[in-house]
C-alpha cells in the first residue's frame, strides 16, 4: 500500500509541472510573439424540466415536457419514462412532446441533450383492466368489483359506456376508474342504471387518465331506474364535451328529453370542466345531501326554478369560477319549493318571468340574485286578476337576512317581485331588496317597482329594506291590494317616490318605517281615489303624502270618516283636493267626515305641491258631522277654481248643510277666500285662527 501511495504521489507532481510549464510556455508565446489565444467550442448547456403534463396516463399517452437548453432535432433529445426510453415526436428548444413507451413503469422523466441530463417529476404509468369499446354496451346486471387494492387504478375507459335495457351496472366500493377520450364516460338511458355506492372509507373514484380538467366527458343519468345513485363517490377531470342532450359540459348530468332521476349523497365533484351538477328541467334529483362541489369551470350547479328544492343545506358549492347555483326558468306549479340555505347566491340567469303558481319558501339567510329582465311573478296571468294560489314566504331574521338583488350593482337592473295572490302566507320579513324597478312587471302596470302589488294581492312586509329600485319601492298597482302588518321597514335611495299607492291605502303605512332617505321623490306618492269602502287613518310620517287627482282627474271624494294624526303633512298636485260628500250638484247629506286635531309642536299641514296662491282646489265640507274639526292645523295654497258647480273657491269651501269647527290654524295663500260658503244651511265654528294672503278675503259673507 505505501508503495502505490508514493507512485501516485510521483505521478501527481509530474502532472502538475507539466501543466506549469506549459502555462509558462503559453504565456511566454502570448507575450513574445503577440498571437492570440485560441478560442474554445462554447459549452454544453445542461437541460433543466420545469414541469410534464399530463402527470399519469396509460401506454402512448402524449406528455409535453417543458423546460430549457433541450435540442431542436427529435432524435438529438433522450428521453426515458423510469430508465424505458420514449420516441419524441416533437421538439423545441424548450418543450418536447414524447408518448409513453411500451413496458414504461411509473418513476422520474429525465431528458438528456450531449451527454448532460435532466431530471424531472414523476409519471405515473396507469395499467388496469381496460373496457374494450367492443363491449361497451351494457344490457344485463354487471358488476364492476375492486381489482387492485388501495388508490391503484381498477379500470381504464376509453370509451363511452352505455347502461341500457334496464339493466343496472354496480360499482363496489374502493373501484377506481380513470377514463381517457372526449367521448368517455358512464351514460344510462332506456331504463338502465347505475348504482355507485362507496363508503366514507373507501370511496369510488371517477377520475380522468391525468388530473387536468376535462380529460373525459362525465356520467350521465337519463333513465328513471330507481337505483341510480351515487354515495361516496368522486368525479374529477370530466367535462371534456358537451352533452348532446343538455348541449352542457358536466360532471354528472341527469339529462333532458328524457324523465331521469338520480340520487347524490356524500359524494364530491371536483376540478372538472364545465358544471358540476347540471339537471334537465324534466328530471328529479331524488336526494342530495352532504355533498361537496369545488373548483368546477362552470357554476357548482345548474337547475331549472321547480328544482331547487331538491339541494341541501349541507353541501358545500364555494370554490367554483362561477360561485353561485344557477338557476333557469320555468315554474313553480304542482308542487311546494322549499330553497334550502346554500353558502353561494342563487342566481336567476335568465332574463324572464320567474312564475310562482304554488309556494315556494326561501331559508333565512339565502342571496337570490337576478340578471338583467328576470324577476319573481305571482300568478300565471298579468292583464286580469284571475284568482291564483301562487305564495312566496321569504322569512328571515335579524343576524341571518334574505337578500334579493341584481347580479349587476346599481339601481333598476332586475325586475322585482310582483305578487299577485291573497295568500296569507306572501311575506317579506327581515329581506332586503335592492336593484329591482328595471321594467313593469305586469302588463297592467304603469310604473316600475321593486315590489308590486296588483288585484287584491295581500303581503306582510316588516323589518325589510327596500332601496335602489329603478322606479318606485313600493307600487300598489290596484286599489284592492293590501300591505297587512307593515312594520319598521326602511324604504330608501329608489329613483322615484318610496311607495306609490291609493288613499284609500294610507292606513296600512306605519311611522316607525323609514321614507326619507335617498328616494328621488322624497314623498308617498297617493292617487286620489274616493273613500267609499272604510275608515280612513292617515298617519303621521317622516315625509309627506303627496296626492294627485284621480284617475279621471277630478278632486278625491270622501264619503267615510277621515281621521289625521298630528304632524301629518298632506300635499296636493294641481287640480286635486278633498270632498266630503259624493259627486253631485244638489245638498243630499252625506257622511263623509274629516277630523284633523294637530298641536302646537305638530301641527297638521294641508298645502299644494307648488308653492303659491291657489295652486290646488282645497277641502269641500258638505257634511253636518260635528266631527268636522280642524285644530292646529295650517292650510295653504288651496282655491285654485271654483270647486262646486254652484260656486265656492277657497282653502276651505263649505257647502250647503256642510259643519265644520276650526281652531288654532292658519289659512293662508288662498286662490279665493280662507274660507267661502255655497248655498246656505251651512255651519262655521271658528277661533284663534291665523288668515293671511288670500286673495279674496279671509272668510267670504254667508
Amino acid at each position: 500500500m505505501k508503495t502505490v501511495f508514493l507512485k501516485k504521489r510521483a505521478y501527481a507532481y509530474n502532472l502538475l509541472m507539466l501543466i506549469t510549464v506549459t502555462s509558462f510556455i503559453a504565456t511566454s508565446c502570448s507575450k513574445d510573439g503577440g498571437n492570440e489565444p485560441i478560442a474554445n467550442d462554447d459549452p454544453v448547456l445542461k437541460p433543466t424540466i420545469t414541469a410534464i403534463a399530463p402527470t399519469s396516463g396509460v401506454v402512448g399517452t402524449e406528455v409535453t415536457i417543458t423546460g430549457t437548453n433541450f435540442n431542436g432535432t427529435n432524435n438529438q433529445n433522450e428521453v426515458t419514462f423510469n430508465g424505458t426510453a420514449a420516441n419524441v415526436t416533437s421538439a423545441t428548444t424548450t418543450q418536447l412532446v414524447v408518448e409513453v413507451p411500451e413496458n414504461a413503469t411509473s418513476g422520474t422523466v429525465s431528458v438528456g441533450v450531449n451527454g448532460e441530463t435532466a431530471v424531472g417529476p414523476s409519471f405515473t404509468v396507469i395499467t388496469a383492466n381496460a373496457i374494450l369499446c367492443e363491449q361497451n354496451v351494457i344490457e344485463a346486471d354487471t358488476t364492476w368489483e375492486d381489482l387492485v387494492p388501495g388508490d391503484e387504478i381498477d379500470y381504464v375507459i376509453q370509451c363511452e359506456v352505455s347502461v341500457k335495457g334496464n339493466a343496472l351496472l354496480t360499482i363496489a366500493p374502493g373501484v377506481v376508474i380513470a377514463f381517457e377520450g372526449e367521448n368517455s364516460g358512464i351514460f344510462t338511458s332506456e331504463g338502465g342504471g347505475l348504482k355507485a355506492i362507496g363508503t366514507s372509507t373507501d370511496a369510488i373514484r371517477f377520475l380522468g387518465t391525468s388530473d387536468n380538467k376535462g380529460v373525459w366527458k362525465g356520467v350521465y343519468f337519463g333513465s328513471t331506474h330507481p337505483e341510480n345513485r351515487l354515495e361516496n363517490v368522486i368525479v374529477m377531470n370530466a367535462g371534456r364535451t358537451a352533452s348532446g342532450q343538455s348541449g352542457e359540459k358536466g360532471a354528472v348530468q341527469l339529462s333532458r328529453n328524457e324523465d331521469s332521476s338520480a340520487a347524490i349523497v356524500n359524494c364530491t365533484i371536483t376540478n372538472n370542466d364545465g358544471y358540476g351538477l347540471f339537471i334537465s328541467d324534466e328530471s328529479d334529483l331524488e336526494e342530495f345531501s352532504g355533498n361537496i362541489l369545488s373548483d368546477n369551470e362552470e357554476a357548482p350547479v345548474a337547475l331549472f326554478f321547480n328544482q331547487i328544492g331538491a339541494l341541501d343545506p349541507l353541501s358545500d358549492y364555494l370554490g367554483n369560477a362561477k360561485n353561485y347555483i344557477e338557476v333557469r326558468e320555468n315554474e313553480i306549479e304542482n308542487d311546494i319549493v322549499n330553497m334550502p340555505l346554500s353558502n353561494v347566491p342563487y342566481r336567476f340567469v335568465e332574463s324572464k318571468k320567474y312564475n310562482i303558481k304554488n309556494a315556494l319558501n326561501i331559508t333565512a339567510g339565502n342571496t337570490l340574485e337576478f340578471t338583467n329582465g328576470a324577476g319573481f311573478r305571482l300568478g300565471e296571468q298579468s292583464s286580469d286578476c284571475a284568482d291564483t294560489s301562487g305564495s312566496l314566504n321569504a322569512t328571515g331574521t335579524l343576524d341571518s337576512p334574505i337578500t334579493f338583488k341584481g347580479v349587476t350593482p346599481g339601481k333598476g337592473t332586475w325586475l322585482g317581485i310582483g305578487f299577485n295572490s291573497s295568500s296569507p302566507n306572501n311575506k317579506l320579513i327581515y329581506c332586503i331588496v335592492s336593484g329591482g324597478g328595471s321594467d313593469e312587471i305586469y302588463n297592467a302596470s304603469d310604473f316600475a317597482a321593486n315590489v308590486t302589488l296588483q288585484c287584491d294581492s295581500r303581503a306582510t312586509i316588516q323589518n325589510s329594506t327596500i332601496t335602489d329600485s329603478g322606479g318606485f319601492g313600493i307600487y300598489m298597482l290596484d286599489d284592492d291590494a293590501e300591505l297587512e302588518d307593515f312594520e319598521e321597514n326602511k324604504i330608501v335611495d329608489n329613483e322615484l317616490a318610496p311607495l306609490w299607492m291609493h288613499l284609500p291605502q294610507v292606513d296600512q303605512l306605519d311611522g316607525a318605517t323609514s321614507y326619507a332617505e335617498g328616494n328621488g321623490r322624497p314623498y308617498i306618492q297617493v292617487e286620489g281615489n274616493a273613500v267609499t269602502e272604510a275608515d280612513l287613518n292617515i298617519k303621521k310620517l317622516e315625509v309627506p303624502y303627496r296626492i294627485e287627482t284621480e284617475e279621471s282627474g277630478r278632486e278625491t271624494y270622501v264619503e267615510k270618516a277621515i281621521t289625521i294624526e298630528a304632524g301629518a303633512i298632506l300635499e296636493f298636485e294641481t287640480g286635486a283636493g278633498l270632498v266630503l260628500g259624493s259627486p253631485g250638484v244638489d245638498c243630499i247629506p252625506t257622511t263623509g267626515s274629516l277630523n284633523a286635531q294637530g298641536t302646537t309642536e305638530e301641527p297638521i299641514v294641508f298645502r299644494g305641491a307648488v308653492e303659491g296662491q291657489g295652486t290646488w282646489l282645497g277641502i269641500g265640507i258638505n257634511s253636518s258631522t260635528s266631527t268636522n274639526l280642524f285644530t292646529h292645523c295650517e292650510i295653504s295654497g288651496g282655491g285654485s277654481k271654483q270647486m262646486y258647480n254652484a260656486g265656492g273657491q277657497g282653502n276651505l269651501v263649505i257647502h250647503c248643510s256642510g259643519n265644520l269647527t276650526i281652531e288654532n290654524s292658519t289659512i293662508k295663500d288662498s286662490g279665493g277666500w280662507g274660507i267661502d260658503f255655497v248655498q246656505g244651511g251651512n255651519s262655521l265654528s271658528e277661533s284663534g285662527n291665523t288668515f293671511s294672503n288670500n286673495a279674496s278675503g279671509n272668510i267670504a259673507p254667508n
